[in-house]
């Protein structure tokens, strides 16, 4: 018998993927209608604290590298209290990572669980505008956080460079306002952000002849 979350979020799936083949673009709803519904994977975990620092290493490296540190950085302690006591000791220096990324390693491990508790609990536009208070932590940061964390349905990032551009290209093809087409994704743009990963060499990117 399926789990209740299971079920849930099969059909958080459906219900995006026949919004999103109503809404988008002809030649983006025939390539969504032919994959069918994706689900959200939990790409970092469903720890919230640990969730945020894979997040935080995977900024402005490739997916291959960031895989690679977050696994150096996961295994060489112990435990995740062994871990964050390094990090606030300053100790993480010989796991590949910058010395910005582990002082925002280091803030992330004095925050309360119930700091993470609250973001969590915050629509994403107001979870967006505390988060990004913290150093360290953009636009990018919380939206990956939001969609492979805290499984939220309605975040978009223009800050990820695969899905402005190909956003843009689909506009300028369709000859559609990009905003007007982010507003009739809601409430599903986490997974209009999946579909656009997933067809990305697929898809025109924004134009730059004059």
């Amino acid at each position: 018998m399926e789990s209740p979350h299971f079920t849930m979020s099969a059909q958080m799936a459906l219900n995006a993927h026949l919004h999103l083949i109503k809404v988008m673009p002809k030649k983006l709803s025939l390539m969504i209608a032919s994959l069918g519904p994706i689900e959200i994977p939990h790409r970092y975990g469903d720890d919230p604290r640990d969730g945020l620092v894979g997040v935080v290493i995977g900024q402005q490296v490739s997916a291959q590298a960031a895989r690679a540190i977050r696994e150096r950085v996961f295994t060489s302690f112990a435990s995740r209290e062994a871990l964050y006591a390094a990090a606030q000791r300053g100790q993480l220096d010989a796991h590949g990572l910058s010395k910005a990324k582990q002082k925002t390693i280091q803030f992330i491990s004095l925050l309360s669980d119930i700091k993470f508790s609250q973001w969590q609990n915050l629509a994403y536009p107001q979870r967006l505008t505390e988060m990004t208070q913290v150093p360290g932590i953009g636009p990018w940061t919380v939206a990956m956080w939001s969609m492979f964390v805290c499984q939220d349905p309605d975040c978009w990032s223009d800050g990820d460079l695969i899905l402005r551009t190909r956003m843009d290209g689909l506009a300028q093809e369709a000859q559609i306002n990009r905003q007007q087409m982010l507003r009739q994704a809601e409430p599903y743009r986490t997974y209009l952000a999946l579909y656009l990963w997933t067809f990305k060499d697929q898809l025109p990117r924004e134009s730059t002849t004059p």
